[in-house]
């Protein structure tokens, strides 16, 4: 008796896991899972956890009969859906709660992780799919097509999956195809090859919008190429006087198409009205299209050296826009081949960084190609700004100050050059290297400049001015923070008594420096630290009071003092 219950313990787990293992492979959620009666665009917001694989219900098979009027030659996809846990979850809270935006029944959020191929045998009025064994499901799904985009389409629902027996989806109704049938003429028989972009022109009606996009599944499974240029405006390659068919496509309100040249010259949109099940024609004239003719392409012999030297930079690589890169040699000379003739082309050098030592240049530098009507060879070069350092020298005492009063993301830096009236502008530096002797920052032209050294955004010292003139290429300073400014704190009261927790902000005269941010202690203080400068803005916000805002370095100055009073 005891080896009988344990061998019946043991069948029961063994079941047991098996139907766990089943359900792991078409749990999943799947991007694909749609149809005319399921939107692509109201997809589940949840993502079920992995099934493992079930034993097949003894007798449980699927069948279908695909109508039509010759015999089936084309392909069957079978998905089996199923709902997960989280989004059944959801859906019972949902409705417990009264909500009713969501599908009305609970097999609707069923979804397919695999669309498997499945057998149609061919008959003399199309074919039968099937029966073929499938798992226990909420929701079964079958799409069929032909090369020519004629499709059958079943779905079959029940809130009871069924254990055993047979599921049916019946006679599935062949549904022509939407799309366009191009037809692409020139006069100039060697003016390709050609290519085409698409895009879908959606229904303004959201309805109308989510029940062509339905047919997204479809496309993607039968028309893959086509797919992909519909998502991401991939070239789809069309030739001069024979025709190119675009199904299937979504039966959207029209679509866009775009005659693409050899050079990568575009023309249009020509925008297409569709009809749903109609293949509509439509005729491209490349003449009329490219009134100005069709552009050809230029090959560019370029060169890029640095500075005055006659060499690349080290390492130095030319990318073309799209992240194509081009191969420069060492003395700087790369090739270019077939660039459009009829628009300037922006380059990008990239020069990686030195595994030692300060770079020559910067890591990456812009330039543009403006070709000349008319003209297939072209001859081009340019000169990378060769870095010159201003070193900034800081002294073990300098560190101690630096230390003492700045708090991260402080010490922060700035670079400034004074211009041909005198003034001091901010100017980007991209390079602030630590070194030893203290801080190389890195310059591209001659001139005089200074470093800002701010130990908060308003506390802000400038380093001695340095000149450099076109044979500098290093020039150096020694900086002093000293003890200029004055202590200040804002106090924030509400009817005389102090109120803990307000936010403050507070920038200085530097505009390109990170705030400081505080909250006030139990004695409603919050401490600046110390000030320097003569603007100074100062913000205060705290619940169920109103924001507060000021130019407040005339009172700080004056008393050390800052007071908000609510």
């Amino acid at each position: 008796m005891r080896r009988g219950r344990l061998i019946a313990l043991l069948s029961v787990g063994v079941g047991c896991l098996l139907l766990a293992g089943w359900l792991a492979l078409p749990g999943a959620r799947h991007a694909d899972g749609v149809s005319a009666s399921e939107p692509a665009a109201a997809p589940v917001a949840s993502t079920p956890s992995p099934r493992a694989e079930a034993p097949v219900p003894p007798g449980l098979r699927l069948r279908a009969t695909l109508a039509g009027d010759h015999p089936f030659r084309g392909e069957a996809r079978l998905g089996v859906a199923f709902v997960s846990e989280a989004d059944r979850l959801t859906w019972e809270r949902a409705r417990r709660e009264g909500e009713r935006a969501g599908p009305s029944r609970l097999e609707e959020l069923a979804n397919v992780s695999t669309w498997s191929p499945v057998v149609v045998t061919p008959t003399a009025s199309g074919g039968e799919l099937g029966p073929v064994d499938v798992p226990s499901a909420p929701r079964y799904r079958v799409l069929a097509w032909e090369e020519d985009g004629t499709s059958w389409t079943g779905d079959w629902m029940s809130g009871a999956p069924p254990r055993s027996g047979g599921v049916d989806l019946g006679v599935l109704r062949a549904t022509p195809p939407t799309g366009v049938r191009v037809r692409l003429l020139s006069t100039h028989a060697d003016a390709g090859p050609f290519s085409l972009r698409v895009t879908r022109g959606v229904d303004a009606q959201p309805a109308e919008a989510e029940r062509a996009s339905a047919w997204l599944t479809l496309v993607r499974l039968a028309a893959p190429v086509l797919a992909s240029a519909l998502r991401d405006g991939s070239p789809l390659p069309v030739s001069l006087g024979q025709d190119t068919v675009l199904a299937p496509l979504p039966p959207d309100r029209l679509v866009r198409i775009w005659l693409r040249a050899r050079s990568g010259q575009e023309a249009g949109p020509v925008e297409v009205p569709l009809r749903e099940g109609r293949i509509e024609p439509v005729t491209l004239d490349a003449d009329r299209l490219f009134p100005g003719g069709m552009a050809g392409t230029v090959t560019l012999h370029g060169r890029v050296t640095l500075g005055d030297a006659s060499r690349a930079p080290p390492g130095a690589v030319v990318e073309l826009p799209g992240g194509h890169a081009l191969t420069v040699e060492p003395d700087g000379r790369f090739l270019a081949p077939e660039l459009p003739a009829w628009r300037p082309t922006r380059f990008t050098l990239r020069v990686p960084e030195p595994s030692r030592g300060r770079p020559v240049a910067p890591a990456r530098w812009a330039f543009t190609f403006t070709p000349t009507a008319g003209h297939t060879e072209a001859e081009e070069a340019w000169r990378v700004p060769a870095y010159r350092w201003l070193l900034l020298q800081l002294d073990g005492f300098t560190r101690g100050q630096l230390a003492a009063r700045a708090q991260a993301p402080f010490p922060v830096y700035a670079l400034q050059r004074r211009d041909d009236a005198g003034a001091w502008r901010d100017v980007a530096a991209e390079a602030f290297l630590p070194e030893p002797e203290g801080l190389a920052v890195s310059l591209t032209s001659p001139g005089t400049y200074r470093v800002l050294i701010a130990t908060s955004s308003v506390s802000v010292t400038p380093s001695p001015a340095v000149s450099l003139n076109a044979a500098d290429l290093e020039g150096a300073v020694s900086p002093r923070l000293g003890d200029e400014g004055v202590p200040c704190e804002v106090v924030v009261t509400e009817g005389g008594r102090p109120v803990y927790g307000a936010e403050v902000t507070a920038a200085g005269e530097v505009a390109s420096l990170p705030p400081l941010r505080g909250h006030t202690d139990a004695e409603g203080r919050w401490r600046l630290g110390r000030v320097k400068g003569s603007a100074l803005h100062v913000e205060v916000g705290a619940s169920g009071h109103a924001s507060w805002e000021r130019e407040a370095a005339a009172e700080c100055l004056r008393s050390g003092r800052i007071e908000v009073r609510w």
